[in-house]
């Protein structure tokens, strides 16, 4: 008697939510049967060639609202989706791409124009609703033609230089209440919409931007009032100017400063404005994504690190306005305006010149010492002319005997080493270079195996400076002794290599 009860509980709680969504959707009796074309092959979208299609699933709950709004929601955002790509692609063709090494794309410079276009075109959709009884399913549909899209572009590239008005008008409220950087970006939209349409329509848009004035080409207008404002912007650096960097390391202090903004009623603080920082090439670093100023203009940011540089580099400072780089890339005036807004922090590189040199190198070949090393005479070729001074074999390691440097390089200990050339050298390199038996795998064909380690040292301060490490290197020969001088010479020339890299990116 309970599982009937049940049973027939649960049939009409079906029965009640399947009414009220067939009530809410206006079809009643037997057309609420009606099984619509588009979802003959669910939940697979009819073939529809020249059609952005959505269609959103949703089991239904107590709840029937809440279902329809899931369900149109899904559909709607695939259609969006459909056409911010073909929006985006239009936008792509018809503005020329950004300067190399930007990093800001022409779609993400037009994603205003791209939401509003977007927006649009989804008011007009009317959604078709179904509902599945026998799986208590609701689905929504709808489809808007590729075609109307594009009209609705064209519509909005037309009626381009209203927006453009808008937004100018944005800017000069913005310079009421002096506040430069919101007028930046107000006119630089400004400019992006001009010159969005202007590449869709092939033409020059001319129009008054203020009523009363007379007709001209929009875009050298709002140009030449970008211009004006950033020529006003002025930079002062405060603190943190001309550290010493270290490679792999952040600058010790931050970096701070200021920005103003000198109008006709005086200078005053640029509040709230977003800047960008970049480590000019071909200098290297880590810097924040985005500083913003405070109530007085004033900005900090830390250095995170400094990869590589010169000997003195520039960390630079720029106003960071939505689509400017599209906007340079496509104005050679524009570029040389914002050229001249921009602030630039120095730091120096901690390099050295005239280093003094030792380089000792024990090498054995079949397990006999060798009197001259490949390696070491390949890492002294190497290092010639340039800035190092390299001392000789009699002056750098006299005093060590082979012993305590293989005992160094064992145990990880160079204060022995370091004591015995501290004096006359700023660097020294000590390492081993072997070649052994390794095999004869065919009649009269030897294969030597080869390892080499190299330490290099800085003398003051006693850090390892850098580390070559060889190891199971090969190579053949008609005999033993031949094989092992092959693979020492071929050994040496990639160990000079190394080095030289080693010593240029902890010196130089």
């Amino acid at each position: 008697m309970t599982m009937r009860m049940t049973a027939r509980s649960s049939s009409t709680v079906a029965a009640c939510i399947a009414v009220f969504l067939l009530t809410g959707m206006g079809i009643m009796g037997a057309q609420a049967q009606d099984k619509p074309r588009w979802a003959d092959d669910l939940p697979n979208l009819p073939q529809r060639q020249g059609y952005y299609q959505g269609l959103g699933i949703t089991t239904v709950t107590s709840d029937g609202s809440a279902g329809w709004n899931d369900a149109s929601g899904k559909a709607r955002a695939q259609i969006s989706s459909q056409i911010r790509v073909r929006v985006s692609n239009t936008v792509s063709r018809a503005v020329q791409e950004t300067a190399s090494g930007s990093d800001i794309t022409v779609a993400e410079a037009y994603a205003s124009t791209t939401d509003q276009i977007t927006t649009a075109s989804l008011e007009g959709i009317v959604l078709e609703r179904w509902f599945d009884e026998d799986a208590g399913i609701l689905y929504a549909y709808g489809a808007i033609s590729q075609a109307e899209v594009e009209r609705r572009f064209r519509e909005k590239m037309e009626d381009a230089v209203a927006s453009a008005r808008v937004y100018h008008a944005g800017a000069r409220r913005a310079l009421e209440r002096n506040d430069p950087f919101t007028a930046l970006g107000q006119l630089s939209e400004a400019m992006l919409v001009v010159a969005l349409a202007e590449g869709a329509l092939d033409r020059t848009l001319t129009a008054a931007l203020d009523d009363g004035g007379a007709p001209a080409p929009v875009l050298p207008v709002l140009q030449t009032q970008l211009c004006g404002i950033l020529s006003k912007l002025q930079f002062e650096i405060i603190d943190g100017n001309d550290q010493q960097a270290e490679r792999g390391k952040g600058l010790d202090a931050p970096l701070r400063g200021r920005l103003s903004f000198k109008s006709d009623h005086g200078v005053s603080p640029v509040k709230n404005a977003i800047l960008t920082a970049s480590v000019v090439a071909p200098a290297s670093g880590r810097v924040p994504d985005d500083i913003r100023t405070d109530a007085t203009g004033a900005f900090t940011l830390d250095v995170i690190e400094v990869k590589n540089g010169e000997s003195v580099n520039r960390v630079r400072i720029a106003p960071g306005v939505a689509g400017a780089a599209v906007l340079k890339a496509q104005s050679p005036d524009l570029a040389r305006c914002w050229a001249t807004a921009y602030l630039d922090f120095t730091f120096k590189m901690k390099s050295r010149t005239n280093i003094t040199l030792a380089i000792r190198v024990m090498e054995t070949n079949m397990g006999t010492p060798r009197p001259k090393s490949s390696v070491q005479e390949a890492i002294q070729k190497g290092l010639l002319g340039s800035q190092y001074s390299i001392l000789d074999d009699s002056e750098a390691l006299e005093n060590m005997s082979e012993e305590q440097i293989h005992g160094a390089l064992a145990s990880g200990d160079y204060r022995s080493i370091l004591a015995t050339v501290r004096t006359r050298a700023d660097v020294v390199i000590v390492g081993e270079a072997s070649a052994a038996e390794r095999s004869n795998p065919f009649p009269q064909m030897y294969f030597g195996a080869g390892r080499v380690l190299l330490r290099i040292l800085d003398c003051k301060t006693g850090r390892v400076l850098g580390s070559v490490v060889m190891e199971d290197q090969k190579e053949g020969g008609p005999t033993y002794e031949q094989a092992g001088r092959k693979l020492l010479e071929k050994m040496a020339r990639s160990a000079s290599e190394q080095v030289r890299q080693e010593m240029k990116n902890a010196l130089e």
